[in-house]
């Protein structure tokens, strides 16, 4: 993970994109690439990629580190992770 100000870049190899799928999703699911993005109020940001046709993969889950995560599919089938910092919702 490289901290680059206002935005991260996490490289997984497969191993770790497998333990995220499974933390996210439930199984291996997504591609080579997957965008995440940290937001604010994760409820909000989720419903407006809903009404815009993202596709619900899984509903939001608390990871073992206190963020809640939940997995979006784009139209264009890009899966997409929003997250919300544990920080955020206290």
């Amino acid at each position: 993970m490289l901290d680059m100000g206002k935005a991260t870049l996490e490289l997984f190899d497969e191993k770790q994109a497998e333990v995220i799928d499974r933390l996210e999703a439930g199984m291996r699911i997504s591609g080579p690439i997957r965008f995440a993005l940290q937001v604010p109020d994760i409820k909000s940001a989720m419903e407006r990629l809903l009404a815009n046709g993202a596709k619900l993969i899984d509903p939001p889950i608390t990871t073992p580190w206190g963020d809640t995560n939940l997995r979006l599919q784009d139209p264009d089938g890009m899966q997409i992770t929003l997250f919300q910092s544990s920080e955020e919702t206290e």
